[in-house]
């Protein structure tokens, strides 16, 4: 590694100082030096403490990017936004993808711009997800306008909802042309619809209802519907909240045909069971809680490069006792880097590193390097193993956040735990001009020797 200079002297700077600091690649003993500019100024070994700088001991920490979250969806409320935003930055998180949804008869651009005004006070870092529920002109050009002038690179579909195949296809076709992404879930839809609508005339509801009206072939059996419809358009595809293995084997089979799939998973899917569901209340925008035999095939996934992030979904009901929320990076570290299924290395990608490549914002996000955002995550890899919550049954987690520092300011502190206001909005650029013909035609190739 090539160590950098000192480029910047003076001003309000902050040094993180003694830490190991631990990226998707590798891990080093190195000191990192934060610029007033909110960009990483320096790295290396013994930084000299320039005028009028403020040092930050790192001590027996581990220093990593700041967490990104590719998934969350809290929406244009203010309120919202600012207890969610508060928590998440407690969690580690320094910026998230947030889903953002227009009301019938309101534009693309006006709802990013509602939202965009809620989040000036979320505390962390922002971007967007635009939600597409239906298909027309009107949508279309909805569509150009947030890519063009929004900084929007992604747009969120349901596998199943209430377009239809050809309205999906031409919402693919047309972000493809935009060079942005389309991103599935696959929980929900018409078959899981019509299955809960008997179940409520049957007078069953809640958890119960939720995990038999979205069993895992419907989970699986969507997640594949939106790869081969993106495949045989030739564009990239992102999918999740993955849940089970039917899922993981669509995306495996995709991804060794050569098709770009990226994908996500909660961390409440990697170790809580559907006898767990009195830890947490349900919620409909998420897959359901599984058996513990989808465990392991997840672990694996994750492990793998299959599912290559984690995400929260923060936002919805309950979010205060979201495990995905405040103990996202605690299970993954207890469950993952402590069990022997993930390396620190690996960590790193998958809460941060991967998203940042996965919807374009990386180096600038989740990396260590001259010129990122100074957002780092002081991660005390010795807090001992503890249960999240006291309620029976929760979950372990072990590790803890000490220090976060946002835009090259300590955003948060165990020491000091009032939460900094504030956060900037995330461009996200669109990937390249030529993207559409180079992906087309290697999708067909897939497609071919699938």
């Amino acid at each position: 590694m090539v160590y950098q200079s000192l480029i910047h002297v003076g001003g309000m700077m902050l040094l993180v100082r003694g830490g190991t600091v631990v990226t998707a690649e590798a891990s080093f003993r190195i000191d990192v030096l934060c610029g007033d500019d909110g960009e990483i100024a320096a790295i290396g070994p013994s930084l000299e403490i320039p005028a009028g700088c403020d040092v930050l001991d790192a001590g027996d920490l581990l220093v990593m990017p700041g967490v990104v979250d590719p998934h969350t969806r809290i929406g244009a409320d203010a309120h919202r936004m600012g207890s969610v935003g508060a928590a998440l930055l407690a969690a580690g998180t320094t910026t998230v993808i947030d889903c953002v949804a227009a009301p019938r008869g309101q534009g693309l651009r006006a709802a990013w711009r509602d939202w965009r005004q809620a989040a000036r006070g979320a505390g962390v870092d922002v971007s967007a997800h635009m939600v597409i529920g239906h298909w027309d002109a009107d949508v279309a050009r909805g569509m150009a306008e947030v890519t063009q002038a929004c900084g929007v690179n992604s747009f969120r579909l349901s596998c199943g909802g209430a377009m239809d195949d050809t309205q999906v296809m031409g919402v693919i076709d047309h972000a493809l042309e935009l060079g942005a992404l389309c991103a599935f879930d696959g929980h929900g839809g018409q078959v899981a619809a019509y299955l809960r609508a008997g179940l409520h005339r049957a007078g069953i509801e809640g958890a119960e209802a939720q995990a038999l009206s979205c069993a895992p072939p419907i989970e699986g059996s969507g997640i594949a519907r939106a790869i081969m419809m993106a495949g045989v358009l030739g564009a990239p595809v992102h999918v999740g909240p993955v849940s089970t293995r039917d899922a993981v084997d669509a995306i495996a089979a995709a991804r060794l045909r050569g098709q770009r799939v990226s994908a996500e998973v909660l961390p409440r899917h990697l170790v809580l069971e559907g006898d767990d569901v009195d830890t947490l209340p349900c919620d409909d925008g998420l897959p359901p809680l599984r058996d513990g035999a989808q465990h392991a095939p997840l672990w694996g996934a994750l492990a793998a490069g299959v599912l290559g992030m984690s995400a929260s979904g923060a936002g919805g009901d309950g979010t205060d006792a979201m495990p995905d929320l405040a103990g996202r990076m605690g299970l993954l570290w207890h469950h993952g880097v402590c069990a022997g299924r993930l390396s620190a290395e690996e960590f790193v990608a998958v809460t941060s590193a991967n998203a940042a490549r996965a919807f374009n914002i990386h180096p600038r996000k989740g990396a260590i390097m001259v010129g990122a955002d100074a957002d780092l995550l002081l991660w005390d890899p010795q807090a001992p193993a503890r249960a999240l919550s006291p309620c029976p049954g929760a979950p372990i987690v072990s590790g803890a956040v000490r220090h976060v520092v946002r835009g090259g300011a300590v955003a948060w502190s165990v020491t000091h735990p009032c939460v900094a206001r504030g956060g900037q909005h995330v461009d996200r650029p669109c990937f390249g001009r030529d993207l559409a013909a180079r992906i087309r035609r290697r999708a067909h190739l897939a497609m071919q020797g699938g």
